[in-house]
Formats: C-alpha cells, structure tokens, sequence
C-alpha cells in the first residue's frame, strides 16, 4: 500500500485555506443578464438566431475584489463574466477550465448552439459554468501598448548580460499593462490565488454545497489550487493535460524538452505510415534530420532569427491541441527550398495572444538566467523575468481528494511527465488515464475512449478499473505507470489525434 503521507507543508496555501471563509462584505451574488446582449467577441455567429437563444443558455455577471485581502469596495471591485448551460432537474454544478487565457463563456454558446459535441452526456446532467478568467474577454480585460510586446528580444540570450537586456524590456512590458490597465493595481491580481477565491463566490452564489471540475491544460493548476484551498467543496475533479505545481522549472522545462523530441518522432512516423508525405522515401528519420537542417542553417529567402523558426515548429507540433502533421511536413519542405511562410504563418501580434503572459507570472518563481536552452516553460520565464511583484510560493502539498488525471503519451505542450509527477507526488489517490496518441487536451477528441472515461468519472465519480488497450490506459492509484511507449510504435492518424487536416 503506497503512503499518503504529505512530502511538505503548504505555507503559502494553508494560508489561503484559511482565508476561505471570507467577510460578508465578499458575500457576492449573480447577476443575470440577456445573453443576445452579452453575445461573446469570439463567437461563430453564422446562421445563429439570437432573437431564439436556447433556453438553457444562461448568462451572467458577477462583482467580485479585486484583492481579496481588503474590504469590497467602488475601488477595489471588478465584474466577471460568465454563462452557464442548465438543464431541467441539474445533479449539481460542473465548473470547467478550458486553460491560460483561452475564453470561458463562449465555450458555453457553442455548447447550447451545438457547434461542439465535447459535453455530450454531462450538458444535460449538470448545471455547467464556464467563466472568463479575470483579466480576459468579458471579465475586466486587462491590457498593454503592443509596442511594448513587440519589443521583447526575439533571440533567446546566451549570457546574463543578454538575459539582463531581457529583463529590462520585460519590465517596460509589465509596466505597459499596469500603465494601461484599470482598475488600478489590477496586474497585481490576476493570478491562480484569486481565480480559485472567484470560484468559490461563484459556488457560493449559485448555493451549491459542492462543485465538480473539469480542468484542461492551465485549467489543472487552477482546480488543484482551488482543492488545496476549499477541500470541502471538492466533488468529482478531472484534470486533463496536467500543469504540476511543486515541480522545479528546470525539471519542467527538461520535460519539455523530452516532449517536443517526441512530437518530432511522431511526426516522423506520420511520414513514414503515409506515401504522401514529401519526405517519406528518405526513410525513418527523415524529419529530424530536416529540422535540424533549418535550424542550423536557415534556408528562409527573408533572414529568420532561429529561435523564431524553433518556436514556430513547436507550435505546430502543439497546433492548438491537434497537432497538424501534414502542414508541418510540407512547411518543412518549403523551408528548404526558400520559403518559411508555411512555417511561421501568420499570427497577429494581439492583446490576447499574449495576456496568458501576466495571468501565469505570479503563480512560481522565476529563476535566474539559465542555459538549458530554448523551451516554452523557459520562454516563459524569460516573458516573467521582469515581473514586478511578490510570486507565489510553490510547495509540494499532497491533494488527499480522489481525481481523475488524463494525459496523452506524445502531448507536446503539457508534457505527460507532468500528469505522472502529480499522479506520483500529489494527487495519489487518484487514477491515471493515458492516451496513446498525440495532441494537447485529449478531452477535445469525444470519440476518444478517454473521453468517455473522463465523462462516466464526472457522472458517477467512480474511478476507472485498470486496463490496457490499443487506445488507452488506466491505472489505479499506486500502480507502476508503463514506460511512454515508442514513437514509431503506436498508430498515427486522425485516431491517434494528429491530423488536424484530415
């Protein structure tokens, strides 16, 4: 029988445990709205009748402090926005994260207008609530001059004094949020220790005793964070693509490493199961070599600094959780023969793209400058490394609730170390649900039987037996985690989640 004893303790989150019982004064309630007045900026509007909403779309707004630690007033009040999708006879409230910065309340709009299928069998079980994070979309946007973004070094440093550049433009970049943000102090607060107290006002305003919570990407560390704070509000929890706290950045970041090679594997064994490919007939290793072959030399016909062209692979291996392995094959080609268009793309520069930025900031601690090399975890540290605030600290404190943790073996943005160092460290009465397949958020593919595991768990709360199968596997708390299979070794294709143009 594994132990359960706790590796540390908490400090900083048993304080803000403690702190749950908030004063009267951060007694909030739910003002409801009309929705065809509150329609979300990011919303496909084609063919919809806003006149003839469904009935089940409930839309809201709530005034929560902006700083927990003072009393609720003109000054220190911001207003968050959220909708809801609730059936007849609800089985209790399901809050969902869907991660970072990525907006909350469309996601119900598109649920109610059936433009996704990823909540069938839990929309017309639960009350369901999805939120815009503080900081984004309808709840109190923040926002910054895009100058100041832009002049953030686009090369990565190979030396403190090259580091220290960073951190200079990294302050005029924090410093632009704050200059250009209200209320003011408001980039103070917009980190995970105020989300989960905006939870619990939400929990308290709808009179649920208990919430259930499905947490995607960054949405992970926001429902492990709020466990830790509110034990007892905690019902069935399903993290899927973990984001870990109390792992070091630099075992992070070498993760990352590990998952980007793979992700390159993978897509290497796409080219050799499909004659398509324009790399397939010089054999197994085919794309690294290529890879390697642009970054070592850029072929682009424009001068390219390298680091943009590793960044814009990686994104492409992550592809918005579908990895795209057509495209990144034949953007390859085109790099080598002069054009890096397909490569790069052409994504704009906005306050959206970046806001992920000073919503992640406090939550850790960033470290000084460190060579390990270019990966998103240090890309971010680097993004931080100018942030002018007290971070949180972060601990190692076991979460003794039982959860349902969902990963995918060649995940190239959450690494699957990640959900294994939870399921190892933290969380460890809980079970594991491995995905052999590719992409981020496996939750996003409903036809996935980890899909179908995660939503039975959030019905019933009953854990998963163990099993192993082509598709997936289950392990039972204390289990031993089979090694992470080899890449040329497990299916690819749309049933492997990696063709997001098929």
């Amino acid at each position: 029988m594994c132990s359960l004893r706790p590796l540390f303790l908490a400090a900083a989150w048993l304080c803000l445990a403690a702190s749950a019982q908030l004063d009267a004064t951060h007694e909030n309630y739910i003002r409801w709205v009309n929705c065809s007045e509150n329609i979300p900026s990011t919303l496909d509007r084609t063919g919809v009748d806003f006149a003839n909403l469904p009935s089940e779309l409930h839309c809201g707004q709530i005034s929560v402090p902006m700083d927990y630690a003072r009393p609720q007033d003109p000054n220190n009040t911001i207003t968050l926005s959220l909708a809801m999708i609730r059936p007849p006879r609800p089985n209790g409230v399901l809050f969902v994260n869907t991660g970072g910065s990525d907006p909350g309340v469309v996601v119900a709009w598109e649920v109610a207008l059936n433009q996704t299928a990823m909540f069938s069998g839990l929309s017309n079980y639960y009350d369901m609530m999805f939120m815009d994070i503080r900081g984004t979309y309808g709840s109190n946007p923040i926002s910054l001059s895009l100058d100041a973004a832009a002049a953030l070094p686009s090369t990565y440093p190979q030396n403190e004094s090259d580091f220290n550049i960073f951190k200079q433009a990294s302050a005029a970049f924090f410093q632009s949020w704050i200059d250009n943000s209200s209320p003011p102090g408001i980039i103070q607060f917009v980190s995970t220790k105020e989300v989960v107290q905006d939870y619990e006002q939400i929990r308290k305003a709808l009179g649920y005793s208990k919430v259930h919570f499905l947490g995607e990407s960054y949405g992970t560390y926001r429902a492990q964070k709020y466990a830790l704070a509110f034990p007892d509000r905690v019902g069935y929890f399903a993290l899927d693509a973990g984001v870990p706290y109390g792992m070091t950045l630099f075992d992070r970041a070498q993760a990352h490493v590990s998952s980007g090679n793979r992700a390159l594997l993978r897509a290497d064994a796409y080219c050799q199961n499909h004659p398509s490919c324009p790399f397939h007939s010089e054999g197994v290793g085919s794309i690294p070599k290529a890879v390697h072959s642009i970054f070592a030399s850029p072929p682009c016909s424009e001068p390219v600094p390298v680091q943009q062209l590793q960044q814009a692979v990686l994104a492409m291996l992550g592809n918005g959780g579908l990895p795209d392995f057509p495209l990144l094959l034949n953007g390859l080609k085109d790099a080598l023969n002069g054009n890096c268009s397909t490569l790069l793309g052409n994504d704009t520069l906005t306050v959206e793209s970046i806001v992920a930025i000073p919503l992640e900031c406090g939550d850790i601690g960033w470290l000084l400058f460190s060579c390990i090399g270019m990966t998103t975890t240090w890309s971010l540290q680097l993004a931080c490394s100018g942030w002018p605030f007290t971070e949180a600290t972060e601990t190692n404190e076991l979460n003794p609730h039982k959860m349902l943790l969902v990963t995918a073996d060649f995940d190239a943005t959450a690494p699957t170390e990640w959900t294994s160092y939870i399921w190892e460290k933290q969380a460890r009465k809980s079970a594991l649900v491995v995905r052999h397949g590719d992409g981020h958020v496996s939750f996003q593919l409903p036809n996935q039987p980890s899909s179908m595991i995660t939503k039975d768990f959030l019905r019933t709360g009953v854990l998963p037996k163990p099993r192993n199968e082509t598709l997936v596997s289950v392990y039972s708390p204390c289990m031993h985690r089979a090694p992470i299979p080899d890449p040329y070794k497990v299916q690819t294709g749309a049933a492997a989640g990696d063709v997001a143009s098929e």
